[in-house]
């Protein structure tokens, strides 16, 4: 379901503040962006052979985040210090 996939993508964006514009309970609380809709979403479109081939892992949301946690992970390994789960 392609418009779907797209649809979704359209509307789980981040605004101003870093939140997603479409994730928030009934308080108006929001989820951080990129939220797991987002992420699935991204992880769905690289399944379906929608992203260019050449595309590497960190164009999608999840692949930067990912490369970003390794980077400090490693970071901190390196520095003797080490950061919380």
């Amino acid at each position: 379901m392609p418009d779907l996939l797209e649809r979704t993508l359209s509307e789980h964006t981040a605004d101003s503040e870093g939140y997603c514009r479409e994730c928030r309970d009934a308080t108006g609380v929001s989820a951080s962006w990129p939220c797991v809709t987002r992420e699935l979403a991204e992880q769905a479109r690289s399944m379906n052979g929608a992203a260019p081939d050449d595309a590497p892992a960190s164009s999608t949301v999840a692949g930067r985040r990912r490369a970003r946690d390794l980077s400090a992970t490693a970071g901190a390994e390196g520095s003797g210090r080490h950061q919380s789960p």
